[in-house]
């Protein structure tokens, strides 16, 4: 039923089963998806000369939603030339999941203790001198560059509470996770991570109940919230030394490439590398926790979701590595397969996206297993197994911090 169709020929609505070419030649994070724009239609023709279409899959609504093509609005200001650093790192996991654990549980009780503290110190006024916050982050880079699964699995089972300072440890443990993808040496990659630690230090000063209330902001409290960059620049200034690229991840954080973010409305390449990653990985965290109005989304979801405002408001390779680093089904996501088994995603399998190895959990009729097992999806033996969706923490009764504490 599939058919093949010239790039050139693509239209919004289809559906688009497969490429002519192997899909990880490609930055396209799903195999399968709906064009949405004609910008997906361009992107595809850059990498592709053909696809696959499945007509029984096209969606008229989108369709029918699609504006006609447009000339894009002249920038007010020309924009530097983005391009990501070449890898000067190859990295390789050293240990196993089950061998990092221990240590990645270590790292996270002794950093998320430390940081609770420094946070109650600032929020006090009192000082807290920079070396003490990069101590309670290295721990964290260097797990993450020992095994890329284990602890970024115990910081999405773990954090149920919304702290400002579990916010931080979590961008950090997703930074590590972005500069081990790009390759970054050790020390840029604890460089990224504790700017993006520090992003929301500023927080602290604000009202308690605009950061904790149910209802969406007004006008002057989205300006009293944006408050927060100057005052995270202030207390890192009052910290001690920092590295440049450390207050450029802290000023620039939320600049868009369009450039309708803020502080000071920078688009593009004019945005240093790490904010923009810093830019991702904060919108990412948002995006999966719950928050005022909003329920929180599925990784999934997050992840198509910052596809979609790309390249507007995110760089699209940024995005791409991103998936790639944490994987469409991240690990210690509680997942349904197309068996009706449900399973906690153990580990990523590099260069399959969509087959990790997965443990499963419940049997086909939702009864708990007697006995657990590790079923890699990407083994010739599960090769009709597939991940169908992700599930809601909690649902079916399976709490996924047991099989990583």
């Amino acid at each position: 039923m599939l058919r093949e169709v010239e790039t050139s020929k693509l239209s919004i609505g289809m559906y688009v089963a497969d490429l002519d070419r192997p899909w990880l030649e490609t930055p396209f994070p799903v195999q399968g998806f709906y064009i949405r724009s004609h910008e997906e239609i361009a992107r595809l023709g850059e990498f592709c000369r053909f696809v696959l279409v499945d007509p029984r899959r096209f969606d008229r609504r989108l369709a029918e939603a699609a504006p006609r093509r447009a000339e894009p609005p002249p920038r007010s200001r020309p924009a530097k030339v983005v391009q990501l650093p070449r890898p000067s790192v190859c990295y390789e996991d050293d240990a196993s999941v089950e061998d990092e654990l221990p240590a990645a549980k270590a790292a996270f009780d002794a950093s998320h203790s430390s940081l609770e503290k420094l946070w109650d110190d600032l929020s006090a006024r009192r000082h807290v001198p920079l070396r003490q916050v990069r101590a309670a982050i290295d721990p964290l880079v260097e797990s993450i560059l020992r095994n890329k699964d284990a602890l970024a699995a115990l910081i999405r089972v773990q954090r149920i509470d919304r702290h400002t300072h579990e916010h931080c440890m979590a961008l950090a443990v997703w930074a590590a996770l972005m500069g081990r993808q790009l390759g970054l040496p050790p020390d840029e990659v604890k460089t990224l991570s504790l700017g993006c630690s520090l992003v929301d230090i500023g927080k602290v000063r604000l009202p308690r109940e605009l950061l904790d209330g149910e209802e969406r902001l007004s006008k002057a409290e989205r300006v009293l919230l944006r408050s927060h960059v100057e005052f995270s620049l202030e207390m890192l200034a009052d910290m001690g030394d920092a590295e440049e690229s450390v207050r450029d991840v802290v000023r620039w954080h939320h600049e868009r490439m369009d450039g309708s973010g803020y502080p000071d409305h920078l688009a593009g390449g004019d945005i240093p590398m790490y904010a923009r990653i810093a830019g991702v990985v904060d919108s990412y965290d948002a995006m999966i926790s719950p928050r005022r109005a909003a329920a929180a989304r599925s990784s999934f979801e997050a992840l198509m979701e910052l596809q979609d405002l790309s390249p507007e408001k995110y760089q699209t390779e940024l995005v791409e590595q991103f998936a790639q680093a944490i994987g469409i089904f991240p690990s210690g996501s509680l997942v349904e397969l197309s068996t009706g088994e449900v399973a906690v995603v153990f580990s990523q399998n590099t260069g399959r996206r969509l087959r990790p190895k997965v443990l499963l959990i419940l049997d086909a009729e939702k009864r708990r297993r007697d006995q657990l097992v590790v079923v890699d999806l990407k083994s010739e033996k599960e090769s009709a197994v597939r991940i169908a969706r992700e599930l809601p923490p909690g649902e079916y009764g399976v709490d996924a911090r047991e099989y990583f504490l």
